[in-house]
């Protein structure tokens, strides 16, 4: 379970997997400022809590990334990252950050590396010694940035819940699971660590004790299917997340919304994925099947909205959330305290080492 200021925190939102780095303006750049503040704006309307977000933390392999090539780092990728943190922060609104990807997308992820190193295998990212001290220095540059909007370096600011190991890590292993959940726990000892597998519940976030939330992903999504994952997972105390929950085939109908707000088990489910307008007019179009527009193109996706939100509204216990937040970090029972103060508020996070097996 997860606690913000001694209450349960349960959650529901979105994927907006764009906001550091868009491979929607014909070609890959940053998005605008508008595109960013209009789909967070959008999300809150939805009554989302919580943003998963891919490029804020994954940018590996081209020119406007953060990582361009091997050992250089482009400071001006941070400026839409940067913008994103501080306007999700004035919505009140944390975000879940992954750190790689599984898949080699625009914005990179571990075959990118795997790719710099020379390596015939991929899968020799998790244990070639190399690929660890890159994934390491790679996180230590994101983490260590300081925000000009809010004065903090990313590790430091409550906005950010999660830090992702990567999104959907088909192949890691147990070592290197602790080795940079670990790493990524010292360095940001006040925010979680979240990871998981593209299907099913990933046996080395289950047991790893570094590992905080299990990210469970649903293509197509089914209620008894999550129940079973989140039995699973919470039973070995670990934190249950749906964190991609596709929209298009299998759409959220206000059942489904109602199952998973009456399970306590279930503390996030974030839909795949939120589009908002356009820079120029209309609203942003995107060819993978699961694009979502609010309040909805079709009679089928209004639905869908609209069980979206009143889902973020139920799981949430209604809470309100004000515009402009002190955001202090989330705590989870258990394994230990950490008492520091920050903008005249004592930020406390607790977490628990999950059950060994």
């Amino acid at each position: 379970m997860l606690t913000l200021q001694g209450e349960p925190f349960r959650f529901a939102g979105t994927n907006l997997y764009w906001l550091g780095l868009d491979e929607n303006v014909r070609g890959t750049d940053h998005p605008t400022y508008f595109r960013i503040d209009d789909a967070l704006k959008t999300a809150r309307i939805m009554n989302a809590s919580v943003v998963r977000s891919h490029t804020l933390g994954t940018s590996l392999g081209c020119a406007p990334c953060i990582q361009p090539g091997p050992g250089e780092f482009n400071n001006d990728a941070f400026a839409p990252i940067d913008y994103t943190i501080a306007r999700a922060r004035a919505y009140g609104l944390r975000l879940i950050v992954p750190l790689t990807d599984q898949w080699g997308y625009y914005h990179g992820g571990y075959p990118t590396t795997a790719k710099w190193l020379g390596f015939k295998d991929p899968e020799d990212f998790y244990t070639d010694p190399r690929a660890k001290a890159a994934y390491k220095e790679y996180s230590r540059q994101v983490l260590n940035h300081r925000n000009p909007y809010t004065g903090l370096r990313y590790k430091d600011d409550p906005t950010v819940m999660s830090w992702e190991l990567g999104n959907e890590l088909n192949g890691m292993t147990r070592d290197w699971v602790d080795e940079m959940g670990a790493y990524l726990g010292k360095l940001a000892p006040r925010q979680l660590i979240s990871v998981g597998r593209q299907q099913g519940v990933d046996t080395a976030a289950l047991t790893s004790p570094e590992v905080d939330i299990v990210d469970v992903h649903y293509y197509p999504s089914s209620v008894l299917t999550m129940a079973a994952a989140t039995a699973r997972v919470t039973g070995r105390g670990k934190v249950y997340l749906a964190g991609e929950r596709e929209h298009g085939s299998d759409s959220l109908t206000a059942a489904d919304a109602l199952a998973l707000a009456d399970d306590p088990n279930v503390t996030g489910v974030l839909s795949w994925s939120l589009f908002g307008h356009a820079d120029d007019h209309g609203y942003v179009r995107h060819d993978d099947g699961f694009t979502l527009h609010y309040p909805g193109d079709t009679a089928a996706m209004r639905t869908d909205v609209l069980a979206n939100a009143a889902l973020a509204k139920m799981i949430g216990g209604q809470r309100r959330l004000p515009a402009l937040p002190v955001t202090p970090p989330l705590k989870r029972t258990g394994r230990h305290d950490l008492d520091r103060l920050h903008h005249g508020h004592r930020l406390t996070r607790l977490t628990c080492r999950a059950q060994q097996p």
